[in-house]
């Protein structure tokens, strides 16, 4: 689920898409070929069709409805990838307003506050490039955010490592488990080496990204 032109592109119309000129993002090829990936709008379906992982990367506010079944999903034993960046330095040529743009800031506080995480911006460095080292990843991204730990208010179950400078947190909730990342402009392949471009697998931010998809405690015993 994503506000970002992942799918689709940038502007692109009705009649691109039903002419064929219009393809997906870098990042999102990528997916098709490594994995079984469908792009939703709604979560209601969640738990019957109990996908291995869900990937939320800058999505687009989410009804209540949709809060509460991916919570329910993760404690049931589900496995969530999150991006949400308080800072989208995303450009577009679409005009500001134009609901086909990219959310400039995550709106998922209400889920995170539930799991004892904020996320905020990281002050006055507004679109301001990082190059980061996530372990062994090293990838340029703008505007980051960072995760921060709330006093009170966790719900039971929940317990998160939030670590990475604040740039990456890991919780455990319940018996599923959720990685939330403060940034999403690391997916926009404009960022990456020019030569990892048309190679995708080559880009350490991808990397990056499937380690997270791919890391053992994301499948704990779950029936289907």
């Amino acid at each position: 689920m994503t506000s970002l032109p992942l799918v689709w592109g940038d502007s692109t119309s009705m009649e691109a898409i039903l002419s064929g000129e219009s393809e997906p993002a870098p990042i999102y090829r990528y997916w098709q070929k490594r994995y079984r990936i469908t792009a939703v709008d709604s979560l209601e379906n969640l738990a019957k069709e109990n996908p291995d992982t869900v990937i939320l990367a800058q999505p687009r506010a989410m009804d209540p409805a949709d809060l509460a079944d991916l919570d329910a999903w993760v404690r049931a034993g589900g496995a969530v990838v999150i991006l949400t960046d308080p800072d989208l330095a995303w450009p577009s040529v679409l005009p500001f307003g134009d609901p086909r743009r990219a959310l400039a800031t995550g709106l998922l506080s209400p889920l995170l506050r539930h799991w004892g995480l904020e996320l905020v911006a990281m002050g006055d460095q507004h679109g301001q490039a990082a190059n980061l080292q996530i372990g062994k990843y090293r990838f340029t991204s703008r505007g980051i955010g960072k995760i921060e730990p709330l006093a009170d208010g966790v719900s039971a179950g929940t317990q998160c490592d939030i670590g990475e400078a604040g740039f990456v947190a890991r919780c455990s909730v319940g018996k599923g488990h959720a990685t939330i990342v403060a940034d999403a402009d690391l997916l926009n392949a404009a960022l990456w080496p020019e030569e990892t471009r048309q190679s995708p697998g080559e880009s350490d931010a991808v990397r990056f990204v499937d380690s997270l998809v791919q890391q053992p405690n994301f499948h704990p015993s779950r029936k289907p």
